[in-house]
């Protein structure tokens, strides 16, 4: 019976005993896979610090403006019978727009003409009037009395003729205000009106843009002032073209800051005769500030960025180790290194984010 109970108790024994034997026998197996892992190290590729030929440049942002921009507006209120115009249209200065309902202003011109044949009728009988009382005068037929009076109707009359003409030419132009026109020539961009709509003066219907040139506007920083001036030729870059450089020449320097940014409004003047670029496109402007020098340069992809922080790894006998690097303009593909290297450096260009300080690695072409 003793031995029975034994053998009872022996039996789990030894099934934990084989337990732990497989769990610590999987167990020194992944560590060896691990450390070969280590061991192997991350592939990476590699380059070196390289001193490159570069012409100094400040680099701006703007957007682009037409040459000129023409807010459309109604000259007086009432209701759009017709926008004649589409989005992207050219229009060249006093082409209709749009027009409004003129029924009564057309009612205002024809009483404003009538009231001026009414008023010459009334001057001419006036004048006929005084020039008979200035004869019968000198015959001594009528007395002087009778001639200032004729005079005098005859001044009343001409003003009244005046006055009614004043009031026809003005009735004209109001009635001329209900046709809406282009004041510019230039390209239709931002249309709001729509037909119904009723319209105060100065409200907004619509932009004519003259884009045959353009502006790249930017705002230059009070210590840059000094490397910027009027003439000076320009580089524009625009995220629709990234692969185009657009030519162009500083036309205008603001003589007084922006009260709200201290920074100074500067226009670089750009041939867009093909319509290529449009108001509001966000740009890119470099301008060369002086000769070429020579600047020690890494490729874009060595870089890390934490927190504002840029870091390289380098590359000696199969390790990497991290550097703190300062950054500055970038050329092409490549970053400019203002400290923290030195030219022929080597420096990893590939898998930069798995890397870490002290990390064995396998250079790969």
């Amino acid at each position: 019976m003793k031995g029975f109970k034994l053998k009872y108790w022996i039996v789990p024994i030894v099934i934990f005993i084989g337990l732990v034997a497989v769990f610590r026998s999987g167990a020194l197996s992944s560590g060896k896979t691990q450390l070969q892992t280590n061991t192997a190290g991350v592939n990476v590729k590699v380059a070196e610090a390289q001193y490159i030929e570069s012409i100094p440049k400040l680099m701006l942002n703007g957007s682009i403006e037409g040459k000129t921009s023409a807010t459309i507006s109604a000259k007086l209120a009432g209701r759009i019978e017709e926008v004649i115009v589409q989005e992207g249209q050219h229009v060249n200065a006093g082409d209709a727009l749009a027009k409004l309902e003129t029924v009564e202003l057309a009612n205002s011109v024809r009483t404003a003409q009538d009231a001026v044949t009414k008023a010459k009728i009334n001057y001419d009988l006036a004048v006929t009037d005084y020039n008979r009382y200035q004869t019968l005068h000198g015959q001594g037929a009528v007395s002087q009395q009778t001639l200032d009076a004729a005079e005098a109707k005859k001044r009343i009359a001409q003003a009244d003729l005046s006055s009614a003409i004043s009031n026809q030419s003005s009735a004209e132009q109001q009635h001329a205000y209900g046709v809406i026109t282009a004041p510019v020539d230039g390209v239709v961009a931002n249309v709001t009106a729509t037909v119904g709509q009723v319209v105060s003066p100065g409200a907004a219907l619509m932009v004519v843009e003259d884009i045959d040139q353009v502006y790249a506007v930017v705002n230059v920083e009070q210590k840059d002032l000094g490397v910027v001036k009027q003439g000076q030729p320009a580089e524009v870059i625009v995220d629709t073209y990234s692969d185009k450089v657009f030519a162009g020449t500083v036309d205008m320097i603001n003589p007084e800051a922006g009260s709200t940014n201290r920074m100074f409004r500067t226009k670089v003047r750009i041939d867009n005769t093909d319509g290529a670029l449009k108001g509001g496109m966000f740009s890119k402007v470099q301008l060369a500030t002086g000769d070429a020098v020579q600047i020690l340069t890494v490729p874009q992809g060595a870089i890390i960025q934490k927190q504002g922080i840029y870091y390289v790894f380098t590359i000696e006998n199969d390790k990497a180790t991290r550097h703190q690097v300062e950054v500055g303009n970038v050329t092409g593909e490549r970053i400019e290194i203002k400290s923290g290297l030195q030219a022929g450096d080597k420096l990893a260009v590939s898998n930069v984010s798995q890397l870490k300080d002290g990390d064995v690695v396998q250079i790969v072409e």
